[in-house]
C-alpha cells in the first residue's frame, strides 16, 4: 500500500484498530498536523523485525525453506538468526 497524504494512513490505522474512538483519531490527526504539517515525512518499512518475528515462529525448519518463505537469500536468513 502507497499512500499519499495523512488521511489514507490514518484511514487504515482506523481499519486495523476498530477499539481506538474517533475522538483519540481526531486527536491524533490535528497533534500530527500542528507539528508536522506541510511536510513530508519519510516512513521506514519494519522488514528486519518482521521478518524477525516471522522466523520465531517457524524456528524449527532449515534456512532454505525459511528464505523461500519470506522472499530473502539464505545468506539473509543467516545473519537474521545470529541477531535473534
Amino acid at each position: 500500500m502507497v499512500a499519499d497524504n495523512l488521511g489514507e494512513i490514518i484511514d487504515q490505522a482506523r481499519r486495523d484498530n476498530p477499539n481506538v474512538p474517533d475522538a483519540a483519531w481526531e486527536g491524533i490527526i490535528l497533534s500530527i498536523r500542528r507539528h508536522f504539517g506541510a511536510s513530508r515525512v519519510y516512513i521506514a518499512a519494519f522488514k528486519k523485525g518482521s521478518h524477525l518475528a516471522a522466523m520465531e515462529a517457524m524456528a524449527e525448519r532449515d534456512s532454505g525453506k525459511i528464505a523461500q518463505m519470506l522472499g530473502v537469500t539464505v545468506r539473509r536468513v543467516q545473519q537474521l538468526k545470529k541477531l535473534r
